[in-house]
């Protein structure tokens, strides 16, 4: 498995939050933690160590709670979004997790 695929979700969340940044000209620093953990996922997960996929969870249950909460939004991503990141990053930890053991 090419070792990229661990980071997959922090460079389609650090992109979007670059360009989120861009567009509304404002910067949460909640976003950036978002990111932070995505990347040690990733670094983690290229280093064998399945537990690295919680810090990869971590921001995928804050979208998933975000969900709960109505915000008159058109378009509702939080749900879809917080659960393909949380299947994806279980998927990976479980991937390593095989390969180690």
């Amino acid at each position: 498995m090419k070792r990229i695929v661990f980071f997959l979700p922090a460079i389609v969340f650090t992109v979007a939050v670059l360009f989120l940044n861009l567009l509304l000209k404002t910067a949460s620093p909640l976003w950036y933690a978002w990111v932070l953990l995505l990347w040690a996922c990733g670094i983690l997960l290229v280093k064998g160590k399945f537990w690295g996929s919680v810090f990869g969870l971590a921001p995928a249950i804050h979208i998933l709670c975000m969900s709960t909460q109505y915000t008159g939004q058109v378009i509702d991503l939080e749900l879809p979004l917080g659960l393909v990141t949380a299947v994806y990053v279980l998927g990976c930890g479980f991937w390593v997790w095989k390969k180690v053991r």
